[in-house]
């Protein structure tokens, strides 16, 4: 009988929320953009308190590209987060979900760049679409 070992990257591993009210710390504290997001998505609470915890996030991923685009590419940049609020607008039977929802959207599109950047430039456009997030 022959054995196979698969061999799981720590990024690839499931993240594990910290005990207690260090979370937003913690997904600082975490070593790059990616790691950050996946935390944030095993510890989101789907409520406008997520916003805290994706502006981290946020941070943590534009710091790597952000400064390095073009006029052109920050304007499309801020374009696409404005479809995210479009897309997830808040409403009284919906505002605090309506807040987790168009957060995480922006979270997804600043991962799509940070994946996108190499040297922390991004040539041409990265491809993105306005996703569903899951409530």
């Amino acid at each position: 009988m022959i054995g196979f070992l698969i061999a799981v990257p720590a990024a690839a591993e499931d993240a594990q929320c910290p005990k207690g009210a260090q979370l937003e710390e913690s997904i600082r504290a975490a070593p790059e953009c990616l790691a950050a997001h996946k935390l944030h998505q095993a510890c989101a609470w789907g409520s406008s308190a997520d916003e805290f915890m994706s502006e981290a996030v946020i941070d943590k991923c534009k710091a790597v590209f952000f400064h390095q685009l073009t006029r052109e590419q920050k304007r499309l940049y801020e374009k696409r987060t404005e479809a995210c609020g479009e897309r997830y607008p808040v409403t009284e039977e919906g505002g605090s979900i309506q807040v987790y929802l168009e957060w995480m959207c922006d979270e997804d599109l600043a991962t799509t760049y940070f994946k996108s950047a190499k040297n922390g430039r991004i040539s041409g456009t990265p491809r993105w679409k306005i996703p569903d997030v899951a409530e």
